[in-house]
């Protein structure tokens, strides 16, 4: 059966220290697996989980990406897991308070330490 839905799941390391973070340093591998495990005691095909490289909202991170809804998900903890599956791979309904926002995104690229643009 052709899945549904891809689940990405940032699984980059970056050296430790390094300004923007990683995933993987933030327990990506861990999310990874929790989707893993849950997928195969629900028993359930419509959907595929992945790792991938750098999604980029690094700081924001672990980043899970569902497609093809296009809905990101930041700081994602295997507590978090269950519910991703349950509301949003199963009912449909993807999980609000998980949402990454444009900001998200926008921080990541300046860098924790850069100030936003200022608006002249």
């Amino acid at each position: 059966m052709k899945p549904e839905k891809d689940v990405f799941v940032c699984t980059n390391e970056r050296p430790s220290g390094h300004p923007r973070g990683s995933c993987v340093q933030n327990g990506s591998i861990e999310v990874l697996q929790t989707f893993r495990d849950l997928q195969g005691e629900k028993n359930l095909f419509n959907f595929k989980v992945v790792a991938t490289g750098c999604l980029e909202p690094c700081l924001a991170g672990p980043t899970v990406v569902v497609y093809p809804d296009n809905v990101w998900y930041g700081g994602v903890t295997v507590d978090d897991v269950e519910r991703i599956i349950d509301e949003h791979l199963v009912r449909g309904r993807p999980v609000e308070f998980l949402i990454l926002d444009e900001e998200d995104f926008e921080r990541s690229q300046r860098g924790p330490k850069e100030a936003p643009p200022s608006c002249l």
